[in-house]
């Protein structure tokens, strides 16, 4: 029974990109179980400074109750490599945001077994079985929420993925009272390609 229950609390919370990494057995049990340390490319360190960058400046807007801010993006841009300042520059000039509807970035939630919030600690004892970190979440009204995604790489998915329904779950488990949220895939990396929809394809969580 104890080599069960040690194995139990060994097993590493549900995130989407943990999911993804089931896809192949060899490289989760390396990875999530015996803790390999398996190097960064480069695609996902552009990711990160551009998660960042994004983080920091919309945190900004909220601040100073701006709409954009576009010296201040500049600033922000200017601190990362090439390829993620090629990236922000393309997001640069067609996005403006409500700071009032902003409830969050970069927000992470975990659930326990039972898909309550938690706190995630190590002292108070409580193991998160599913978590996961929203790049930005709008709250439109007391019942309806947005999650924008943002992908750097240059291969558009449609949006209806694990992810797409992960994610409003989370959501909605944290804050009962929506009842609807809209998952929004967003490409940056093509935003000046004529598209009727730039934003990348959505779809809706809706709670049963």
């Amino acid at each position: 029974m104890r080599e069960v229950e040690y194995v139990k609390k060994s097993l590493p919370p549900l995130t989407q990109s943990r999911h993804g990494d089931m896809a192949c057995e060899t490289l989760y049990v390396r990875k999530h179980l015996q803790g390999t340390r398996i190097g960064e490319s480069e695609p996902a360190a552009r990711g990160i400074e551009i998660h960042q960058v994004l983080a920091t400046y919309i945190n900004h807007l909220v601040r100073t109750r701006r709409a954009a801010d576009l010296e201040v993006f500049d600033a922000r841009a200017g601190d990362v490599c090439a390829e993620a300042r090629e990236v922000l520059e393309k997001f640069r000039d067609n996005h403006a945001f409500d700071p009032e509807k902003i409830l969050a970035t970069e927000l992470h939630i975990a659930l326990d077994e039972s898909f309550l919030p938690i706190e995630h600690t190590d002292d108070n004892g409580e193991i998160a079985e599913y978590e996961g970190t929203l790049d930005l979440v709008l709250l439109h009204s007391v019942t309806e929420a947005e999650i924008e995604d943002w992908k750097s790489y240059y291969q558009i998915i449609d949006a209806d993925t694990f992810q797409s329904k992960f994610y409003p779950l989370l959501l909605m488990c944290l804050n009962p009272s929506l009842e609807r949220v809209k998952f929004v895939l967003e490409f940056v990396h093509t935003q000046p390609l004529a598209s009727p929809n730039p934003r990348g394809r959505t779809c809706l969580g809706s709670r049963s």
